[in-house]
């Protein structure tokens, strides 16, 4: 078996789902939490090592998951979603720490994902620890107790802006939570909890829900996929072209409700193709290039 069909490193850690993460020659690094895995991927197995403590990849990159089934299960939705599990074959959904997760997802509202890699590089730096792997200097994500004491101004150093008071407000919220009954909730229920913490909306709530809470019907809505929804999907949503061209909070609500049902019980994963596939071949509005 080609390992590459199974999963697919580069377009899953490239796929908006992860910040920190590194390419170094032919390894990459990804920041765990209070951990760094290195990843050496080839056509028969998958090389790893984590520090300072080990880390289950195959969890990590959910290797649980058969992907036969949830890309039968979405691919035969409609020929875009066909096209896009066939053009980005080996995509994985991956399981993150939800508390890094919920942190990283805070700090990439209205903005690229070059500048969120550096707000979380500032705060991993700051109140992280250093690591030593392979020559190579990493500083690993702080735990919510690390983080706890920060001031405003602290996480404003670490280059976040207005963002600062969100993540200060959402560690105390954190440490507040019982994360297994977010694991064990409905979708409903996790994430009326999630929208109650400051600075989560209903993008970043689905985004945290899908990576790292077991939510695997969580349709987050970016720009890139509210385009996909409004090219190919404005049937099912039932929207005019002026409704199109703004996605307000109750739109999105009910985007997102009618893409879960239309696509099921996976309709994260058919969420991360679109974004893929979006990314590659739409009309980017920002730069005014096709990216492919």
């Amino acid at each position: 078996m080609n390992l590459m069909d199974v999963i697919n490193i580069e377009c899953t850690l490239d796929s908006g789902q992860v910040f920190l993460w590194y390419k170094r020659g032919g390894s990459y690094y990804i920041i765990c939490s209070e951990n760094v895995v290195r990843i050496e991927p080839s056509y028969e197995q998958l090389v790893h090592e984590s520090k300072p403590r080990y880390v289950s990849v195959e969890r990590l990159f959910r290797l649980d998951d058969d992907t036969h089934v949830i890309n039968h299960s979405i691919g035969d939705k409609d020929a875009l979603i066909g096209e896009a599990v066939k053009r980005f074959k080996g995509l994985r959904i991956m399981r993150q720490d939800p508390f890094q997760c919920l942190i990283s997802f805070i700090c990439a509202t209205n903005t690229r994902i070059v500048r969120v890699r550096h707000m979380l590089e500032g705060i991993c730096k700051r109140f992280g620890n250093k690591v030593e792997f392979d020559g190579l200097t990493f500083h690993t994500f702080p735990s919510p107790k690390a983080l706890q004491d920060a001031s405003i101004n602290d996480l404003v150093d670490c280059g976040l802006g207005y963002r600062a008071r969100f993540v200060k407000y959402a560690v105390h919220s954190y440490l507040d939570m019982d994360v297994k009954s977010l694991l064990d909730g409905s979708y409903d229920e996790v994430r009326d909890i999630l929208l109650s913490i400051d600075g989560v909306g209903n993008k970043v709530a689905d985004c945290i829900m899908l990576f790292s809470l077991e939510k695997l019907e969580a349709f987050p809505i970016d720009v890139w996929i509210w385009r996909v929804i409004a090219k190919y999907y404005r049937h099912l949503v039932g929207m005019d072209m002026d409704e199109a061209r703004k996605l307000s909070p109750n739109m999105y609500r009910r985007a997102s409700s009618i893409m879960r049902g239309y696509f099921g019980r996976y309709a994260g994963y058919a969420q991360q193709y679109l974004y893929c596939y979006a990314r590659a071949y739409m009309y980017d509005d920002d730069t005014n290039t096709y990216n492919k």
